[in-house]
């Protein structure tokens, strides 16, 4: 008799298709720890039904390489046909395939969650009329309940998930929302352009946006709440002020049957109940459970919980590599993390999570622990640490993240080495940049070199408002610059000409080419559409290419000749 456990164990693997059977690469998804994930269990609770069903000849496992988890080989599982077949005619709901349905972005792979069915009714109900926040504590698992909710829209609506990090802005989370769709870049021309749109739109971790960017992203919200059919749905770890027009939905503890169904059915029952209480009925706590772990008395600190017992089962080494990736800002790739040789270990203990195969971070309820116990000087000296690490890499987000250790180790290599690279923005993911130039300000003052490099960089993101609210910070040859780039932005041509004298005056002639070739495009893109150029324009073009100085240039020479031309 194949028992529920291992139906659904069954479920998920026929999900994946026969030719990953001879493939040295394959999906986390078919190994123990994603098997766990979609089925949202412990991975403990999946050792006796997997020894079931390979005894039966209904799976069977092999060795294989696990894509963006280590170099070490893994244990993976697949289906038999037997077991196919033994799945295709049992007479359950497992049998039947579910309707496939797509989610636009890089929402979390999981099949289903235990229980909620009261909260997700709840929340359904809300969506028919207003958009939705959805809050609660670390692991509470709010995401995977969204994940659920967004499952039976999809059914009938387009879902478009973004997963928001420190270095978010609305661009990208615009970016993952719609993909390689061609959408405008100013707020009021979105929501102009998604006015009739009926889409579910999430945010995940929306708390994480910084102080930078979160406004722009507000007024975004607020725009779409008001003037399109689209829902959102955020996810938050606290409830925030910050979104009126939402209505706030708080997550709780998971119910006890769920918790207990969780932890599988191969413990006698009031042995699992023991320990979800003592967890505190917290599916994150439930899912960094072993066997072996000595449960505490009460559930009143599941923090204290992480710290003094999964923390403390690891090695020296292991702990100081926990210490380190607490640190990290945002998610990256685990062959250039600084634990690449660990990760498989870290992500069979559930101490990790992941977006899609090749991006992961720690558990928010296991990094928050670990930064808390960390002095200044000890994260200073990770930071250096850190810094040196992404120096030398080479991998998408290396550069950023090697600018945001480097800002808080060595605050005057930081602004040195990012003056020196400020002509190369385009190289740069320049949210990012400028969240941790803005950070930098928080954190040292307003100093004015600080100030200097995010109004460059607002600049290079056409952010007015921030050049505004920056010049009374700037004196000096600073000040005239961005008051020039403020008028430039704004459209005040007449303003740009009586300053373009003293604003060349000390410029290399480098710089004073890329200013007069900037003036010369604006003035050709401020004619009316589908006119001629005048002989005025003409005149008035050709007086700002002819004071650009070729001879003096030296290797980008030939850039500015193609940008001339």
């Amino acid at each position: 008799m194949v028992s529920k456990a291992q139906l659904r164990i069954l479920a998920w693997l026929n999900k994946h298709p026969e030719s990953l059977e001879t493939s040295w690469d394959v999906t986390r998804e078919i190994s123990l720890p994603g098997i766990a994930e979609g089925l949202g269990v412990v991975r403990s609770a999946l050792n006796i039904p997997l020894s079931k069903l390979e005894h039966s000849n209904l799976i069977f496992k092999r060795m294989a390489h696990v894509v963006g988890g280590g170099s070490r080989r893994r244990q993976i599982y697949h289906i038999t046909p037997k077991g196919r077949l033994h799945l295709e005619e049992n007479d359950t709901d497992f049998s039947k395939h579910q309707t496939a349905v797509e989610i636009v972005g890089n929402p979390p792979i999981i099949n289903e969650i235990l229980g909620r069915e009261k909260e997700r009714e709840k929340c359904l109900e809300i969506l028919n009329e207003k958009s939705l926040l959805v809050s609660g504590m670390p692991g509470i698992g709010k995401s995977a309940f969204v994940l659920s909710l967004c499952q039976e829209l999809a059914q009938q609506k387009t879902v478009r998930w973004a997963v928001a990090d420190q270095f978010s802005d609305y661009h990208s989370i615009i970016s993952t929302w719609y993909l390689d769709e061609l959408l405008p870049n100013d707020i009021e021309s979105i929501c102009l352009k998604l006015q009739n749109n009926d889409d579910i739109l999430v945010i995940d971790d929306v708390n994480l946006v910084s102080q930078r960017h979160i406004d722009s992203l507000q007024e975004l919200i607020e725009k779409l709440c008001i003037s399109s059919k689209v829902r959102l749905i955020l996810i938050s770890r606290e409830s925030s002020g910050l979104f009126k027009d939402l209505s706030n939905f708080k997550l709780d503890a998971l119910d006890l049957a769920s918790c207990c169904a969780m932890l599988g059915e191969h413990t006698d029952i009031s042995d699992r109940e023991n320990i979800v209480k003592s967890l505190g009925n917290h599916p994150l706590a439930l899912k960094l459970y072993q066997p072996e772990y000595n449960v505490p008395e009460s559930s009143s600190n599941v923090i204290e919980y992480v710290d003094n017992v999964v923390l403390n089962g690891l090695s020296e080494k292991q702990k100081l590599l926990i210490s380190n990736l607490s640190l990290e800002p945002v998610m990256m790739e685990a062959k250039n993390s600084i634990i690449a040789e660990e990760i498989d270990f870290f992500d069979e203990q559930n101490l990790v999570r992941w977006g899609g195969d090749h991006f992961f971070e720690l558990q928010s309820l296991i990094r928050n622990v670990s930064r808390s116990k960390m002095s200044e000087d000890e994260r200073k000296a990770v930071h250096k640490m850190l810094a040196e690490h992404w120096r030398i890499q080479e991998s998408n987000g290396a550069k950023e993240n090697y600018f945001y250790h480097l800002s808080h180790s060595n605050m005057s290599n930081f602004i040195s080495q990012l003056s020196e690279q400020i002509n190369s923005l385009e190289d740069f993911d320049t949210a990012a940049l400028a969240t941790i130039v803005n950070d930098s300000i928080y954190l040292n003052g307003t100093e004015k070199d600080l100030v200097y490099l995010e109004s460059q960089i607002a600049q290079q993101r056409f952010e007015p408002a921030i050049i505004r609210k920056n010049l009374e910070h700037l004196n000096g040859d600073e000040l005239l610059e961005m008051q020039f780039v403020l008028a430039q932005l704004e459209g005040r041509t007449e303003d740009c000409e009586s300053m373009l004298d003293d604003v060349l005056h000390n410029k290399t002639a480098l710089e004073k080419a890329r200013i007069l070739i900037l003036l010369a495009s604006q003035t050709l893109e401020d004619r009316l559409p589908s006119t001629s150029v005048s002989k005025k324009v003409e005149q008035k073009i050709e007086n700002y290419l002819k004071q650009i100085e070729l001879k003096e240039i030296g290797q980008e020479r030939q850039s500015i000749i193609v940008a001339i031309s």
